[in-house]
């Protein structure tokens, strides 16, 4: 678990005009996986693309790159088609296609890796890196597709309203879920409010349900239909495991500790603290959570976190 963080700094533009002061900010990302390798990624405000790969052995990590890749649109969200292409959507203007004429690997665009700084970047990690630069280029690993001859434009779609509810605010996060995992369809909405969390019934009309065995008084970070007949809430003093006959195993955060982010899947519960740990649950054969000892500790507070599904006929 103590293993070394790394970090590179995001190029930017070569401009005689530069504002030092004004710094690289990423408005977007996509990962993509292939067969042996993945990589990410990112685009700047400016529209700016960059490759992210990281170079490991199992699961330590030696190297962290990054390098200029292209210029597009600024995007609202990217997302990398198994068939060789890239969809930028845009939250104002067009939405746009491009195929992948190469992946950038053989170019003359300089690479940063943080092998090249003093303990991989992190030997003052609340100091800037030295400032990487690039210079802007017409298109060279990426082709727009053929746009289509003809364009249909429509101010919104005809959508039913089925039922409606007030609540009694706005909330800051909301989810639906099943109660088990054969569900066709998710039973529950789940708001989470600043000072607590609502829990509503999907159906013909839309009901607060008081039996859940979700913590009603306090906000809610996480939500997760869990195992074959749970469901899991994860709030900033716990984590609350709701069997199918209600009854509630509830993991509580040590003194003087919160849970400040959460992530979840199917099998497996990683929560940050604020002491800039991460704890990690897995759910054994028997449906019972269980947490492991070993806690990974970060240099600083932890702001998001994202696991990935288990893949199928894995626990």
């Amino acid at each position: 678990m103590d293993v070394p963080q790394h970090r590179v700094p995001i190029p930017r533009r070569r401009h005689p005009l530069e504002d030092k002061e004004r710094g690289v900010i990423i408005t977007a990302a996509v990962m993509h996986k292939m067969k042996g390798a993945f990589f990410f990624l990112l685009q700047s405000e400016d529209g700016d693309l960059f490759k992210v790969t990281i170079e490991h052995e199992e699961e330590e990590v030696k190297a962290l790159k990054i390098k200029y890749f292209d210029t597009v649109p600024v995007a609202s969200s990217l997302c990398i088609l198994k068939s060789g292409f890239l969809f930028i959507a845009s939250e104002f203007g067009n939405h746009y296609l491009y195929q992948f004429q190469k992946l950038g690997d053989d170019d003359n665009e300089p690479e940063f890796s943080s092998t090249s700084y003093p303990d991989f970047g992190m030997s003052d990690p609340q100091a800037g890196l030295p400032r990487a630069y690039f210079t802007p280029r017409p298109l060279e690993n990426l082709a727009l597709a053929d746009e289509l001859d003809m364009r249909i434009l429509r101010h919104g779609l005809e959508v039913e309203e089925s039922v409606s509810s007030e609540l009694p605010g706005i909330p800051n996060a909301v989810w639906t879920t099943k109660r088990t995992e054969d569900d066709p369809y998710d039973s529950y909405t789940i708001l989470s409010f600043v000072n607590g969390t609502l829990v509503l019934s999907i159906g013909e009309t839309i009901e607060e349900v008081q039996d859940t065995g979700f913590l009603s008084s306090a906000p809610t970070l996480a939500v997760q239909q869990i195992g074959s007949d749970a469901l899991l809430q994860v709030h900033p003093q716990g984590i609350r495991h709701v069997l199918s006959d209600r009854r509630v195993n509830e993991w509580r955060v040590p003194s003087g500790k919160t849970i400040v982010a959460a992530t979840t899947n199917k099998r497996q519960v990683v929560v940050a603290l604020s002491s800039a740990e991460l704890v990690y649950f897995e759910l054994d054969l028997d449906g019972q959570l269980n947490e492991y000892q070993d806690r990974k500790a970060m240099g600083s507070t932890v702001l998001a976190l994202s696991i990935g599904e288990v893949p199928e006929g894995r626990q």
